[in-house]
């Protein structure tokens, strides 16, 4: 091979190594990306969307926009994405679980279709942190008090979760398994209509996350009482954890993106980094955190391993824990 070719060839190899094509660079010039979301505007799902593709566009040359499709547990927007092609600039941002257990619990409904096995992951962008919160009718101040309460009301006590699936729900068995409750579940199709009713004291409890309670607790509306995980916020010092209560049991959390069936793997490394920057960006990074989310950082490949081994842990957990999709 003479130094021309093999100049050639090493610049084919650097391009093919970073992920970066011409054909994928040129499919989003001028062209307009869209990112389903499968909840209402000022949900926890709309805010990581809005926080991690805002200033995205210009580095793709692309229009970004956000399109919330709420209703079905998120899976209104799955099922568009599932029927939608890489030519579309459809794209979408879910939380793992859509993806994990909805082959679990619906395959009649998927009509064949397998979102582990035909959507493409892009990135892992956050993990939620679900809180426990009471409404102020209560009186209710610690953990202690709420657990107390829960038991002797039992299903005259109300607890508000965003959606049928989600990991709100499921946090939700796993503490009346655990903790021996029988508390009634009021499902909503999102945070904001759940917020709604806890501040009109319609329910004694929520779990929710900060930038969703947060504005209901700053108006006196809501109390933290408990973090689900043993992580702890940085704006919320103290605060007790449902980590022992849930006997070490735990829900995945995760958000992604992920792109439609037949995604090219170039283009997906190219949204990737795109997504990846975003991620990397201080002030991003700093919004998140603020509103107890844990920004993201490994690869596309971490990505797709770990959403195959929550299918699995997936798949265990509905065998030992009830749970009801037909609210």
């Amino acid at each position: 091979m003479n130094r021309r070719d093999w100049l050639i060839q090493s610049a084919s190899w650097m391009t093919a190594a970073s992920g970066s094509t011409g054909a994928w660079a040129q499919a989003f010039q001028g062209r307009t990306l869209r990112f389903l979301v499968g909840y209402p505007v000022g949900g926890v799902a709309d805010f990581i969307t809005r926080t991690t593709t805002d200033g995205l566009g210009p580095g793709l040359g692309a229009q970004v926009m956000v399109e919330n499709k709420p209703g079905a547990a998120g899976n209104i927007a799955m099922d568009a994405l599932l029927k939608s092609t890489p030519e579309s600039g459809t794209l979408g941002m879910f939380g793992n679980l859509q993806v994990t257990m909805n082959p679990h619990v619906a395959p009649l409904a998927l009509k064949g279709a397998d979102p582990l096995r035909d959507l493409v992951p892009v990135i892992g962008l956050a993990d939620m942190i679900l809180m426990l919160a009471v409404t102020a009718p209560t009186g209710i101040k610690t953990l202690e008090q709420c657990l107390s309460r829960a038991r002797e009301q039992g299903p005259n006590f109300r607890i508000g979760i965003a959606g049928i699936g989600a990991p709100h729900h499921l946090a939700v068995l796993l503490l009346q398994k655990n903790a021996e409750l029988n508390m009634t579940l009021v499902p909503y199709k999102g945070g904001p209509p759940m917020m709604a009713d806890a501040a009109g004291g319609h329910l004694d409890a929520v779990i929710t996350t900060l930038p969703v309670g947060g504005p209901m607790v700053a108006a006196g509306k809501l109390t933290w009482i408990a973090t689900v995980p043993a992580t702890p916020i940085p704006s919320l010092p103290g605060l007790p954890s449902l980590s022992q209560v849930l006997k070490g049991e735990t829900v995945p959390t995760g958000n992604g993106v992920f792109a439609p069936p037949g995604t090219s793997t170039a283009a997906a490394q190219e949204l990737h980094l795109a997504l990846r920057r975003q991620l990397e960006n201080p002030t991003i990074i700093a919004k998140l955190r603020a509103n107890g989310l844990e920004p993201l950082q490994g690869s596309r490949q971490e990505f797709a391993d770990k959403l195959r081994a929550e299918s699995v842990y997936m798949k265990d957990f509905l065998a030992k824990v009830k749970v009801d999709f037909s609210s």
